[in-house]
């Protein structure tokens, strides 16, 4: 009975303690924040001042794999640099959240997470891809596959809608609650420190724009504003984990990148193809010298993609419905007889049609494409040729190999050693 009594004595305490935090949050802004969830479908969470996780709803939401919050917690630090300010982070898993720290009524930091959530679907075919490329034990994936399945997937219009949501329900800089007097000074400090020393928003936008503008004409120099741009920023998100701090720069910068293509005219899914590509790369590198090197290809990468786009040749819709199919499932086993079915045409006319316009067979374009991601990753990874093969949807190694053979004149094992970038 005793024993009962203890555990019931307990979870009055927590049940207490975690009133009392959103009562310090406020329990308007809560019940605004969980429409929103239920709107959109997609989880919110608090975190205090430890980054320690007070509240979450729904409360059937699975936890992540320890695997995927390691991520979490950097993220979590950068974001205090700039409170009051909502920050859309993604990582190398595919997933993207919001975040917004704030002050709490009594003077506390806290973080209101939203999400996370995806713009793709993640099945069995992507976690096998991710399992190998950040090296995970295979035994973890009916697991993350789980976790995968629970996640929202949005679209760009959706995330947009929800950021405008939000922007509406949380509370302004200028509308935090009154810090009490008996508030730790730390606290207080911290606070006055962070609207000190937070970049103008007007200086930072004018310069983002600018860097967008010479991306959109295709000017190299690009290059060298998006660096003014970032040098001016990062003042703003100096914390302990240097490294961290680039890639997620990077990781921003990529899904920038993709968007402005996409409003451009840019293939959706060729651009997707090419940003989960870097944004998995990223994750290998491990000094600043290597991500801000990696960083100056990712944006000459997506100008080259831009300057294709608006002087390449514009096909017929059912040509641009076919190329669109094979980048959105290039790393999959795809056949003439596959897309012509999902296209409701018969394959005959489909494969006179395309080869017509663009020049080449169907299953030559559809190699033509993963032997150019196969290239990337021989020239920049030590992925092995079994690896890449599974990646870019081959059935085996040997065939992969026939194929980059065929295509480039000479094997993958013999273009890596003529091209390999050392990382040294």
């Amino acid at each position: 009975m005793l024993f009962f009594c203890k555990l019931n004595h307990r979870k009055k305490r927590l049940v207490k303690r975690r009133v009392f935090q959103m009562n310090a949050v406020n329990y308007e802004l809560i019940s605004m924040l969980k429409d929103c969830s239920i709107a959109f479908q997609t989880p919110i969470f608090l975190f205090d001042h430890h980054h320690k996780l007070t509240y979450q709803f729904p409360d059937s939401f699975q936890k992540p794999h320890p695997l995927l919050r390691e991520n979490l917690s950097p993220n979590l630090r950068q974001s205090e640099n700039i409170p009051y300010s909502l920050q859309l982070y993604s990582d190398a898993f595919h997933q993207q959240m919001f975040l917004y720290p704030m002050l709490d009524e009594r003077g506390k930091g806290v973080i209101i997470g939203i999400g996370p959530f995806l713009q793709q679907e993640v099945g069995r075919k992507q976690v096998n891809k991710l399992l190998i490329l950040h090296d995970i034990e295979k035994e973890h994936g009916e697991a993350m596959l789980d976790y995968f399945s629970q996640l929202p997937v949005v679209n760009q219009v959706h995330v947009l809608s929800l950021e405008r949501m939000l922007l509406r329900v949380l509370p302004e800089k200028e509308d935090k609650p009154m810090i009490r007097s008996n508030a730790d000074d730390r606290q207080k400090k911290a606070f006055q420190f962070y609207a000190h020393t937070s970049p103008s928003q007007k200086d930072s936008y004018q310069l983002k724009e600018q860097f967008f503008e010479a991306f959109k004409k295709g000017d190299e120099k690009a290059t060298d504003l998006y660096q003014k741009y970032k040098k001016e920023f990062s003042v703003s998100l100096a914390n302990g984990d240097s490294i961290r701090s680039e890639k997620n720069h990077l990781i921003r910068l990529v899904a920038e990148l993709t968007q402005v293509c996409l409003e451009e005219g840019a293939p959706r899914d060729e651009l997707f193809s090419l940003s989960e590509f870097y944004i998995n790369f990223l994750e290998t590198k491990q000094t600043r010298t290597d991500l801000l090197e990696l960083e100056s290809n990712v944006i000459l990468s997506f100008l080259s993609r831009l300057k294709q786009t608006k002087n390449g040749q514009h096909y017929s819709p059912l040509v641009e419905r076919t190329q669109k199919y094979i980048f959105q499932y290039l790393t999959e086993t795809i056949s003439l007889k596959k897309i012509a079915e999902e296209l409701n045409v018969h394959p005959n006319y489909l494969s006179g049609v395309f080869a017509k316009e663009v020049g080449i067979s169907i299953s030559q374009f559809i190699n033509k494409q993963r032997i150019k991601q196969a290239k990337e990753l021989l020239s920049i990874t030590r992925y092995s040729l079994m690896e890449i093969s599974i990646l870019l949807g081959y059935n085996s190694q040997s065939y992969f190999t026939r194929v980059f053979k065929k295509v480039e004149g000479i094997g993958p094992k013999e273009f890596r050693d003529k091209y390999h970038v050392s990382e040294e």
